[in-house]
């Protein structure tokens, strides 16, 4: 009979799971690439890098908290890159202001907390442990799926509906915008980067708005991107003006003309709902509903029209 012992096969172990961390994205290419797969295949910032980087990487961001100048947050396991929060640092309504634009987690991931860990970081980042920094925090755009996140995490909100124009009359005195407290309007350098240094877009500046027209299946649309209450004699004649310019260009043409403004109030007399039939901005051109929600932290900004954020973004 044999005296040797037979060797038992040590129990297989399980392998140590990838380390979880939340830091600023380690790498560009890699969050274009999973923007392409996991956002939408073929989205303008995984396509075009001049839309990244006009979008990610404005002057305005601190390389000292995000090292390689592109203010987004990444959620990773080991080196794969999970999820992500994206911000358009801007120096408004606060000189500091993160505008969150774009975040996700993979699908596998939902429930485990893993967005609100994105948040809570960027929200820190922007104003501190307890709200009270300098800067600012919010977005135009949320939905109402969105709104409890927020609002649990002490965000203002406020809704913003859709306006079109559709009476074009002599109106000297359209109401003031109410801006909070707090809030300081974009100056001049935000206004030049945002439309004269958009990549793609061009943009129609008047003296007291900003416009920009297109043609689509749909037919020539108007897009009113801000108005300026602040200028004398105020912004109906810039409005009347392209309304009757455009208008007629799709009569002669023979399709259909649109002229709409997203604010939370509406801008003057002449301005009524959109109606739920009536297509949006994005492409290609169907209804998707004329009301969102604008958030912020430590305040809701009053002051907030369609060229916040990326509302106006190519998709």
């Amino acid at each position: 009979m044999s005296t040797h012992t037979k060797l038992q096969a040590a129990p297989p172990t399980a392998a140590t799971p990838a380390k979880f961390t939340i830091e600023p994205v380690r790498d560009a290419e890699q969050l274009r690439q999973y923007i392409d797969q996991h956002w939408r295949t073929g989205h303008v910032l995984a396509r075009d890098e001049r839309m990244f980087d006009f979008q990610y990487r404005t002057k305005w961001v601190d390389k000292r908290l995000f090292p390689l100048g592109v203010s987004v947050l990444g959620a990773y396991e080991g080196s794969e890159l999970v999820g992500f929060l994206g911000a358009i640092i801007a120096p408004y309504p606060r000189p500091q202001s993160y505008w969150l634009a774009l975040w996700h987690v993979l699908p596998t991931l939902k429930g485990g907390g893993h967005g609100g860990k994105l948040l809570n970081e960027m929200q820190r980042l922007a104003v501190g442990t307890d709200g009270r920094g300098k800067g600012w925090i919010g977005t135009f755009g949320a939905g109402p799926e969105a709104l409890p996140v927020y609002l649990k995490r002490g965000y203002a909100c406020r809704a913003v509906r859709r306006w079109v124009y559709t009476n074009p009359i002599p109106d000297p005195t359209p109401p003031p915008q109410s801006l909070h407290a707090g809030e300081v309007r974009p100056p001049e350098e935000w206004l030049a980067y945002r439309y004269d240094a958009h990549p793609i877009f061009t943009y129609e500046r008047r003296r007291a708005g900003i416009f920009r027209t297109e043609q689509n299946a749909w037919g020539i649309v108007t897009h009113v991107l801000r108005l300026d209450d602040q200028t004398p004699g105020g912004w109906r004649d810039d409005v009347n003006e392209v309304f009757l310019r455009d208008s007629a260009r799709a009569l002669a043409a023979g399709c259909n003309y649109l002229m709409d403004a997203w604010a939370i109030d509406p801008p003057g007399t002449g301005w009524t709902l959109a109606p739920d039939d009536l297509p949006s901005v994005f492409h290609p051109p169907t209804a998707r509903g004329n009301l969102i929600y604008t958030v912020g932290r430590p305040f809701v900004c009053g002051d907030v029209q369609k060229g916040e954020c990326d509302q106006d973004r190519p998709n």
